[in-house]
């Protein structure tokens, strides 16, 4: 599909699974939420949690987005996790407002019981497309 239809589709508020590895080599995957900006995913996980244990050891990590109902799409994304500050409040906001709508993201962001965070940066290192029906999303298009 066209590099429009995939950015457009990467812009929408679909839960994708964060791929780390654990201090065993084992595979660890979680469903995350995520912002999209200038082609970079920007992710806030628990300080001290498993993801975040994971990537400081290994940085390497793999991002899966995808569309489960008919027409079904996804995109794969392999690469590096950053780790930097905890979200902005306006980024934390924008984050639960994305996921959630205006009034239920509002109070997500600003309840009082959030743990400390730390954000993921990821640039796709390798990005694939799974379409197996193109020639049916283009002629919609």
């Amino acid at each position: 599909m066209t590099d429009e239809f995939r950015e457009q589709f990467l812009s929408e508020a679909n839960v994708a699974i964060l791929g780390t590895v654990d201090s065993r080599g084992r595979p660890h995957a979680t469903p995350i939420w995520y912002l999209y900006d200038d082609g970079a995913f920007r992710i806030s996980v628990g300080k001290g949690s498993q993801k975040h244990k994971n990537i400081e050891r290994n940085a390497n990590v793999s991002l899966v987005i995808d569309q489960g109902a008919l027409p079904y799409y996804a995109v794969m994304i392999q690469g590096e996790a950053e780790i930097g500050p905890e979200f902005s409040e306006g980024d934390s906001l924008r984050l639960a407002v994305r996921y959630l709508g205006e009034n239920m993201g509002t109070a997500y962001a600003t309840r009082d019981d959030t743990e400390a965070s730390i954000s993921l940066t990821i640039r796709p290192r390798k990005v694939i497309v799974y379409d197996p029906m193109p020639a049916w999303r283009a002629k919609k298009d």
